[in-house]
This record gives C-alpha cells, sequence and structure tokens, in this order.
C-alpha cells in the first residue's frame, strides 16, 4: 500500500501491528511525490487524503486508474460536521473510504472489502534463502534464526517484499526516520542496513548478506 506520511500518523497502531495486519505501509511525504513513484513502487492500493497537497482528488485518482490500475482508498474525517469529503470523493472515484483515525484492523478489512488479500495471517516472505515470518516476528537465513530489532525486522520485511525491486534510501529515511532531516535519515537507514547486512552474514557459512546496494538508487534482496 502506497499513501502519505500525514495519514501514516492518523493511524492509531505502530508499524509492528500494521505488519501484523499484513499491511506494508509504504510512506510518501505528499501526493505528488507518491505519483511520482508509482511505476517503481507497484503498490496494490493507494490511500490519499481528500484533500491531496498539490493535486486535485479527482485528477489523483484518475491517474491511479490509468497508470498503474489500482484501486484508490480516500481517508476522510467523519467526525467533522457537515463534512463533504465522502460524497466528493465517491463522485471523483474513489473504490473505497476509511474514517480517521484508523487502526490497523479497520485499515485491513477496508482492504478486505477490496478483494485484496490482507490478512493477520499474512504468509511468510520467502526471497531464496530468506524466510520472514511475519505473524510470528521471526527471521531466518539459510535455515539459522536471526535476531533481530523491530526496526531492524520492519527495514527488512520492507525490502524483501518487493523484491527484486529496488527500495531507494528516501523511501526508507521517510518511512523509518519522518522525524529527522534527509542526511540524518539516510545516515539512520546505512547504519541499520548495516546491522541487518552483518546479522544475516553471520548467519551464512560464507559469511555473505542476501542484501544488495545499487549505489545512487537503493537496496534489494538476490532473488536467486
Amino acid at each position: 500500500m502506497a499513501g502519505t506520511t500525514a495519514l501514516r500518523e492518523l493511524c492509531r497502531d505502530t508499524d509492528r501491528q500494521l505488519i501484523a495486519a499484513g499491511v506494508d505501509y509504504v510512506e510518501h511525504r505528499d501526493a505528488a511525490e507518491l505519483l511520482v513513484a508509482l511505476a517503481s513502487d507497484a503498490p496494490d492500493v493507494v490511500l490519499t487524503p481528500a484533500e491531496p497537497t498539490g493535486v486535485e482528488l479527482d485528477a489523483l485518482i484518475n491517474t491511479v486508474h490509468q497508470w498503474a490500475n489500482v484501486p484508490v482508498v480516500v481517508a476522510i474525517d467523519a467526525a467533522a460536521t457537515g463534512n463533504t469529503d465522502a460524497a466528493r470523493a465517491l463522485d471523483a472515484g474513489a473504490n473505497a473510504l476509511l474514517p480517521t483515525p484508523f487502526t490497523a484492523e479497520e485499515l485491513r478489512r477496508c482492504l478486505m472489502g477490496l478483494g485484496l488479500p490482507s490478512s493477520p495471517h499474512t504468509p511468510a516472505v520467502i526471497v531464496g534463502d530468506l524466510h520472514i515470518d511475519t505473524a510470528a516476528h521471526m527471521v531466518s537465513y539459510a535455515g539459522v534464526d536471526v535476531r533481530l530489532t523491530h526496526r531492524e525486522f520492519s527495514m527488512l520485511h520492507t525490502i524483501a517484499a518487493r523484491a527484486p525491486r529496488l527500495v531507494s534510501p528516501q523511501d526508507l529515511a521517510r518511512q523509518f526516520s519522518p522525524d529527522v532531516d534527509s542526511e540524518a535519515g539516510a545516515r539512520a537507514v546505512r547504519v541499520m542496513i548495516g546491522s541487518i547486512r552483518a546479522k544475516l552474514g553471520a548467519a551464512s557459512e560464507r559469511g555473505l548478506s542476501p542484501i544488495e546496494t545499487v549505489r545512487g538508487v537503493g537496496y534489494r534482496v538476490r532473488v536467486d
């Protein structure tokens, strides 16, 4: 799922609870950035506010439908008096509405209503010798259990779930270090990636990690 940072902040639950609910939420700074990333991210659904920054709602929905051919969920403030966002969103072509603030379970049910395979018992992500069990919150590599922190687990899951596609350091920084400037966020990502690599490499007989870096572009998990 692709959505904005502002909407992620309206979720009452943590990243871990979102993952447990089967939701891989990829944050973008605003709607304009989300549209630019459509081609590379290939999300299965887009979540947008009723008043996206920098673009009209109907234009955003039409663009997502035409470029990516995926559903668009519009978040609305259900508590606002006289709110016409719901009718406006549906008139613009929204596939579903999501009242805010919301929980991971409410988001999961919304996705299920669209026929998407979101589930609290999401199957493990398996890429080569890397196994990530999202329900049990466990990782193994080459048959060896690997102990990761919560943030390391979430970052590895984010990268592995999109293999063989690349994940940019900017996307990771916005998702895992949204409250710091871009340089500090990039440094935090490099440090965390280094820690994950070291732990995965220690589980391999050859001392190799499955995480690859494409300089200037991003990270991915090898599929072979």
